[in-house]
């Protein structure tokens, strides 16, 4: 079995995610992605983020039209920020899925930023890492011990971001084309980002 892991804060989830995800799915031939909502990100202040319940049920919601994506919870154990490489050490575990099996997928900007992140070193040891173009960043500017192990996945590069998301919410405009229904929904029956 070969098993995708893709994290992040998701607030909120929209097309651009599934898009991609849909499209690395293809490319790296995974049987099946699990979709890792993070409760207390290590780079992002806990004040401005959607409380974790929200941003989970989205995920949730964002799903069932994508039978090989699954909402994994396995973060909500942490007591404190939760790190990407304990989170694929325990799912490995879990699965008893091999190295060459497991494929963390990161976002371009991700990758640029991995010098900070906790043993980036032991991710290449522990997973095969597939890296998401995404417009505005440029890849090649990540350094080259991370660059050299990385597959930089021929995905599409779809121009949308939560931040914007977020705005256009506070601002009363349309995003019907930027998330699934059940998002768009779920947004407007909590509030979510109305400042």
């Amino acid at each position: 079995m070969r098993v995708g892991l893709f994290g992040g804060t998701f607030d909120p989830i929209h097309h651009g995610h599934l898009l991609t995800l849909k499209a690395a799915a293809l490319e790296l031939s995974l049987d099946r992605i699990l979709i890792i909502p993070n409760p207390f990100p290590p780079h992002k202040p806990a004040q401005h983020l959607t409380p974790y319940m929200h941003r989970r049920e989205m995920v949730r919601l964002a799903l069932g039209d994508f039978p090989a994506f699954e909402l994994a919870t396995i973060e909500e154990e942490s007591e404190g920020p939760a790190y990407t490489i304990d989170t694929v050490r325990k799912v490995r575990s879990h699965l008893a899925v091999a190295p060459g099996d497991c494929w963390l997928i990161l976002g371009a900007d991700s990758l640029l930023e991995l010098e900070n992140w906790k043993d980036p070193e032991g991710l290449y040891r522990d997973c095969q890492i597939g890296v998401l173009p995404r417009p505005g960043w440029d890849i090649h500017h990540a350094p080259e011990r991370f660059l050299r192990h990385s597959r930089i996945l021929r995905t599409p590069e779809v121009a949308i971001s939560a931040s914007e998301i977020r705005s256009r919410v506070a601002a009363g405009e349309l995003i019907s084309h930027l998330v699934p229904l059940g998002v768009e929904a779920y947004i407007r029956e909590h509030n979510l980002y109305h400042q």
